[in-house]
């Protein structure tokens, strides 16, 4: 359990740090969330693909580091705005990038 706690910490902290840069770059708050839940279903395929199953990586970095509220949220304000083709190209960009990604990961080290 503390493995698990210490690495949420540091995936928190990983990912608001990941958030900043990407949003200072790319001025788009969505931009980074994208970023983050990508880079984070790749590094699951990986440690997946490498027999790996460590609960300070996959459950505290990780579950702390990618972030579906964030992405729900932004998705329900688009909808909200009347944005409802950027809501949906959002989730699908997220979703096909998510898997797409996990299995790259997944074969690369499989």
């Amino acid at each position: 359990m503390i493995g698990i706690a210490l690495g949420g910490f540091l995936g928190a902290i990983a990912r608001y740090g990941f958030y900043l840069m990407a949003e200072s770059r790319a001025r788009q708050p969505k931009l980074a969330t994208w970023l983050v839940n990508s880079l984070g279903s790749l590094a699951l395929g990986m440690f997946i693909g490498a027999g790996s199953v460590s609960p300070f990586w996959m459950v505290g970095f990780l579950g702390a580091f990618t972030t579906f509220s964030t992405m729900a949220l932004d998705a329900v304000k688009d909808v909200e705005d009347g944005r409802l083709l950027e809501a949906a190209s959002y989730l699908g960009a997220t979703l096909v990038s998510g898997i797409v990604l996990f299995s790259a990961g997944y074969h690369l080290l499989h």
